[in-house]
């Protein structure tokens, strides 16, 4: 069965992005940083994601494939064209009820139940699978024992007054083990965590009374 890694980067209090969607500065983020996660990208041959994650940066990395982005340190970084050429090389498989698919990309669109889309494609021969959410689509998946193997969270050193939180629509309590950690000099660490065999269910404290 092909292993699902949820891939986000976050604050250190949880926000993937600002309230108006953008990301927070400075972005410790680099060379060295992007090599390393890189690794896990390059085991994988998949990348599920939500339309809105899609569209911000899918696009972006393909232009920085082509070489038409006008971002020039991004050009002259060969750990960034790195992702560019393995993110071309991926399928991806995006959530979504109004994009159509694209062969000539590598893109594919599902609708409906993404738990069971997900359970099928994990039956799929093929290598590791990579999936990034934003909290209400991660939420249902994340309540689900068994669907999710792995957590990769790079977490940075910012925190944000306002913002979506990562596990803002989780309903159970999640239990992890951590499978590896490295901290850069940047101040961000890329934490690794496996999933449970069962999710933990919280019990009441006894009370005082």
């Amino acid at each position: 069965m092909r292993k699902l890694i949820v891939l986000m980067q976050t604050t250190l209090d949880g926000r993937i992005s600002q309230a108006d969607g953008g990301f927070w500065q400075p972005f410790a983020w680099g060379e060295e940083e992007t090599a390393y996660v890189n690794d896990t990208y390059a085991r994988a041959d998949t990348w599920v994601m939500s339309r809105k994650l899609y569209d911000v940066v899918v696009p972006y990395w393909e232009r920085v494939a082509e070489g038409t982005t006008t971002d020039t340190e991004v050009l002259e970084s060969p750990a960034s064209l790195e992702f560019a050429r393995l993110l071309g090389g991926m399928t991806k498989l995006v959530f979504s009820r109004r994009l159509a698919g694209d062969p000539a990309t590598r893109r594919e669109v599902r609708s409906g139940d993404a738990v069971a889309h997900l359970r099928e494609l994990k039956q799929q021969d093929g290598a590791d699978v990579i999936a990034s959410f934003g909290p209400v689509t991660l939420g249902p998946l994340a309540d689900v024992p068994g669907l999710i193997d792995e957590y990769l969270l790079i977490i940075h050193p910012a925190v944000l007054a306002s913002g979506p939180r990562l596990f803002d629509h989780v309903t159970h309590d999640l239990s992890f083990s951590l499978a590896s950690a490295r901290i850069f000099d940047s101040g961000a660490a890329v934490m690794r965590y496996s999933t449970l065999a069962e999710t933990t269910r919280s019990t009441p404290a006894p009370s005082d009374d």
